[in-house]
Order: C-alpha cells, then sequence, then structure tokens
C-alpha cells in the first residue's frame, strides 16, 4: 500500500463547493501514472471525477467523495501509533477530512490493482450528495455495480442509506459479496445516513455496497486515520471485485428484496456505541455547477462517544 500518497491525499485542502485543489491533484496523480496503469480521467462541471480503465461490457466502479467539512487550510500529516492526524500552522491538532479522502485513497489503490475497472470521486457530498445527483448517466451505462467507501471505522456496511436499500437480500449480488464480506470482518450491517450509493439507487438500478475505510471522529479537529484499517480496506475491495468480477448486478426489487437480511442490521455504531440519531433531512437548496461559495455542512453522523489516538 503507498502510504506516502495516503499522506498526500489526506493533506489537500477541499470542502464542499472548494474541490478544484482536490481535482486537480487528481488529475496530475493519474495522468503521471500513465494511461496503462490508470486509465483515461475526465471532471465534470460539479467537480465530479471519473476515471476509467480497461474495456469491458459492464465494469466493476469504485467511488467515494472528495470533499470534507473541514476548513480549506495547510494541514501537516503526521504518523503517530499507526494512525494518521493533522497539525495547523499553529501547532494545533486540525481535523484531515479522512470523510472521505481515506475512501478516495482506497479507490486509487484499486484503480491498480485491476485492468478493467471504474472510478467514481463525487462533488459536494457532504451538502446532499449534489455530485451524485447530477452525474451524468451516460457514464454509468456500463457500470455493472458500484462499492462505495464511506463508513468510518473497519468491519461496517451500509444496510441502507437515508432509507435506501442498496441491494437485494437474497439477490445474486450480496450472496456473491456476502462470504468475502465475512472474511474481511466486514459484517457489521448498519442504518446509515446519506452518501453517494443513496443517490446512486435512486437513479440507477445497479446493486451497491458502501464499506468502512479507516476514519474516525469525523468532521471533528480530532479526527484521525488508522493505516492498517485503511488497508483492511483495499485488500477487501480487492477481494469483493475479483469476486464479483466485471458483470450487472441489478438490484431487483421484488420478492428477493423481501428476504430477511443475512445479519442483524443495526444503527450506526462505532465501538459499541450508538453513534446515529433520527436521520437528518438533506438540505433544501438549489444547486450549481462549480459554485464559488462554501455551503452549510450537513452533519451526517451525531456523535456520542469516540476512540481516541
Amino acid at each position: 500500500m503507498n502510504l506516502d500518497l495516503l499522506k498526500q491525499i489526506l493533506a489537500v485542502p477541499t470542502c464542499s463547493r472548494q474541490e478544484q485543489r482536490m481535482v486537480e491533484f487528481l488529475v496530475e496523480h493519474v495522468r503521471q501514472r500513465g494511461v496503462d496503469r490508470c486509465g483515461e480521467i475526465i471532471s465534470d462541471e460539479w467537480n465530479n471525477v471519473f476515471i476509467r480503465k480497461g474495456r469491458v461490457e459492464h465494469f466493476p466502479c469504485v467511488a467515494a467523495h472528495i470533499d470534507t467539512v473541514q476548513p480549506l487550510r495547510c494541514v501537516e500529516i503526521i504518523q503517530k501509533d499507526g494512525s494518521l492526524i493533522g497539525m495547523d500552522k499553529q501547532g494545533q491538532r486540525t481535523g484531515i477530512g479522512g470523510d472521505d479522502k481515506a475512501g478516495v485513497f482506497v479507490c486509487l489503490e484499486l484503480l491498480e490493482r485491476f485492468e478493467n475497472i471504474a472510478v467514481a470521486l463525487f462533488a459536494s457530498e457532504e451538502i446532499g450528495c449534489i455530485g451524485a445527483k447530477h452525474a451524468p448517466a451516460t457514464w454509468f451505462e456500463d457500470v455493472g455495480y458500484i462499492i462505495e467507501f464511506d463508513c468510518p471505522g473497519r468491519g461496517l456496511v451500509s444496510y441502507t442509506s437515508s432509507g435506501e436499500r442498496l441491494f437485494a437480500n437474497d439477490g445474486e449480488f450480496i450472496q456473491t459479496a456476502a462470504p468475502v464480506l465475512q472474511v474481511h470482518g466486514l459484517t457489521r450491517w448498519q442504518r446509515h445516513p446519506f452518501t453517494d450509493v443513496m443517490a446512486l439507487r435512486q437513479r440507477f438500478d445497479f446493486s451497491c455496497l458502501n464499506l468502512s475505510c479507516g476514519y474516525h471522529n469525523w468532521h471533528r479537529s480530532d479526527e484521525y486515520v488508522v493505516v492498517e484499517e485503511v488497508e483492511a480496506a483495499v485488500n477487501a475491495g480487492e477481494a469483493l471485485i475479483s469476486a464479483l468480477g466485471s458483470r450487472s448486478y441489478p438490484f431487483a426489487p421484488g420478492a428477493s428484496d423481501l428476504a430477511a437480511p443475512l445479519y442483524e442490521v443495526t444503527g450506526l455504531q462505532v465501538n459499541g456505541i450508538s453513534e446515529l440519531q433520527p436521520e437528518i433531512s438533506q438540505p433544501n437548496q438549489e444547486p450549481v455547477p462549480n459554485p464559488q461559495s462554501q455551503g452549510s455542512h450537513a452533519n451526517r453522523y451525531a456523535q456520542t462517544n469516540h476512540p481516541t489516538t
């Protein structure tokens, strides 16, 4: 795993509606690595970033979001006891936007491990999945399924996202994925607040997953990322794509969607502590492409207790 790249991504300033520096970083990184390693990259007027590598009828697609709730400022990334934390210019602890820069890193790692893969990195997720809601539908026509990395900690699987079901309980998609999830300890199925796969499931008929990627204390100044948990997310993603292959897995609502889930489903919990208050409605606002001012952040996760570094 490329730890230096993870640190570089965590150091890039980005927030909702002001993701341009992250877009520029990603474009430069992919182009420097070359087409053979990373494929072709494009961005759109909403600051979404899309990468496609290889040629296949149905692409496995991994996803994350490139905005954070942290302010635009320079951050020094420091490794401490297996975790990555941030310090500002005054030497004070500051957030690093692991939600969801850790997920962005996981996607870039997986990009180089497969010959045929697509990557979708969305803007303005924190203020209501604006990028995912406005992403061009034509780009997803050959996407077979999506695995997003935007759950905290380790071992979490989103069963729902803001009430939206992501997969059918006894459909082929989750039946194929479940043994891999179990091997990699991803067995804590939970009802989570909104993220991009919610918006994608509302627009498209492919199945989705949303998994842990190692960030903690999200949306706070004492946020941190656990390196081992990020690596676990990369390994789980690699195993899942290897098992699911380059195939189409429609959601196929119906009888299969009424089957009981394979695991007990709870609200969001971290370290056994209930973390999720009633779901927060998405901001009621009229989005515009490439806005210049920062909007209000939607605090998706109401936290009551946190691990410490």
